[in-house]
């Protein structure tokens, strides 16, 4: 069914109607964007449509007052399959979601629609407004690199993996095996959407200092305006967590008590019925001892290959947090007591964590972020479509991590000896090569701080796309 908000809004001058695509890696940075615009200028209305899916995982989030979610049904009967057939999910969100975004747009009022911001994903969502004569602008919820590469498709030759690409203003030379996996041939590049038709601006959500080149060579031969918003919305989260820890709330870390084996016990419940139990188990750990492991939210690696990150975990000695979608109960049995498994975690508050020393992560681009905002060094384990070239500038451009492995192959999978020696590596904290790659992760961290401050880019890009959108209204405030 779906449902519209209520329209007992106080009066605005302008409204604006955002649609993310139905992943968490889409709605997270759509929801920043417009929580930036929306604090910006409390005259603008934002609806947010979600599938009632998503309004039962994210509706109690906190989000400005001018910010109000509006449902419609699922994609899919149940959305949680996504991950076990993205292919199939891409197809029905491609075929099936334009029909009820179009009704709930019939039927917004207070005022009418003035803009829609879309998903650059979503294709269809041009010819929604251009029916609907209304403007169209676009979030790009990947690197802007990423974004040039898929601009300039018509420059590239893909052939051998080990081959250099060099001809993308603004980006720096990269092999045709850390391109998207989208673009790796031709047949496959002419399935993308064409994502600037009929688009008026065009939002990217990147640290700009990180990718000022690629984004001003954009601008100089774009015919539509660029905005860069920031993941503030991640920033403002890590400064807060990092006030809390500075003032003292976690002294005790400086002298952990040791973690016995019974406080993981199924008996044991004032660990486990604490929604939070995990950040009291990182409470108990010595700092910088922790690696925390998140192959992302959305697409999974195969079970033989979970049993080999397992087994590597296990003989490295290392301690661990580690998020899977299934199988919790599972791997904590292999892992035992040096190693928690979670479902679910606070991934800003657990790398923000005194405890934490290193993420192993998938490198999809939200969570890229959120390693680079908190100074995390990283090892790289991507699996898909832009999260090969993110594990490149990783390790290759800001020298802040290290490969398990350049690419997830389930028919060569990585092993649990080699696991457990680069993890090992990597945690050891006290060598050369390990000390270079945390000064670099610290030294982005004071990057990405700057371009909050006052007077940085972020405020800038704020207030030039509240401009723009307000000039789009019908009163052309």
């Amino acid at each position: 069914m779906g449902s519209t908000p209520n329209d007992n809004q106080p009066t605005t001058s302008c409204h604006v109607v955002a649609v993310p695509y139905p992943g968490r890696g889409h709605i997270n940075p759509m929801l920043n964007v417009c929580s930036v615009i929306a604090e910006n200028n409390k005259d603008i209305l934002i609806t947010f449509v979600i599938t009632e899916e998503w309004l039962g995982l994210i509706g109690s989030v906190s989000k400005p007052p001018n910010v109000r979610f509006a449902t419609i049904a699922n994609v899919l009967p149940s959305e949680l399959i996504r991950g076990d057939d993205p292919r199939g999910f891409w197809t029905t969100v491609k075929t099936k979601m334009e029909e009820p975004v179009e009704r709930l747009v019939d039927q917004l009022r207070l005022p009418a629609p003035a803009v829609i911001v879309a998903d650059a994903f979503l294709a269809w969502a041009a010819d929604l407004a251009a029916r609907r004569n209304i403007p169209l602008a676009s979030v790009w919820p990947m690197s802007a690199s990423v974004f040039t590469v898929l601009y300039h498709f018509d420059l590239l030759n893909p052939k051998n993996g080990d081959d250099i690409v060099d001809c993308i203003p603004g980006l720096s030379p990269l092999r045709v095996a850390d391109l998207p996996t989208a673009l790796r041939d031709k047949e496959a590049a002419l399935s993308i959407p064409q994502l600037l038709h009929n688009r008026k601006f065009l939002i990217f959500t990147s640290i700009y200092d990180l990718e000022s080149q690629v984004i001003d060579a954009l601008k100089q031969k774009s015919t539509f305006s660029i905005y860069n918003i920031g993941p503030s919305t991640s920033y403002f989260k890590v400064k807060n967590i990092d006030n809390q820890i500075n003032i003292g709330h976690r002294k005790d870390l400086l002298h952990p008590p040791e973690l016995e084996s019974e406080d993981l016990s199924e008996n044991n419940t004032s660990l486990q019925d604490n929604f939070n139990y995990y950040l009291k188990w990182l409470d108990l750990q010595p700092p910088d001892s922790v690696l925390y492991i998140s192959l992302g939210s959305f697409l999974s690696v195969s079970k033989a290959q979970i049993d080999e990150i397992a087994t590597g975990l296990v003989k490295s000695g290392v301690r661990f947090l580690w998020v899977t979608r299934a199988e919790t109960l599972r791997l904590q049995e292999i892992c035992g007591v040096k190693g928690l498994i979670v479902a679910w975690c606070d991934q800003l508050r657990v790398l923000s964590h005194p405890s934490v020393g290193g993420f192993w992560s998938h490198c999809g681009w939200n969570s890229t972020n959120e390693a680079l905002l908190t100074g995390m060094p990283v090892l790289t384990f991507p699996i898909l479509m832009d999260q090969v070239p993110n594990a490149k500038a990783i390790v290759e451009d800001w020298k802040i991590g290290w490969r398990v492995k350049r690419m997830f192959d389930e028919n060569d999978l990585a092993r649990g000896n080699e696991i457990a020696e680069i993890v090992e590596r990597f945690m050891n904290l006290e060598s050369e090569e390990r000390k270079e790659i945390t000064t670099n992760a610290k030294e982005l961290q004071k990057i990405c701080e700057k371009e909050f401050a006052d007077g940085g880019s972020f405020q800038t890009n704020v207030d030039g796309l509240t401009t723009s959108i307000l000039q789009l209204s019908p009163t052309g405030l």
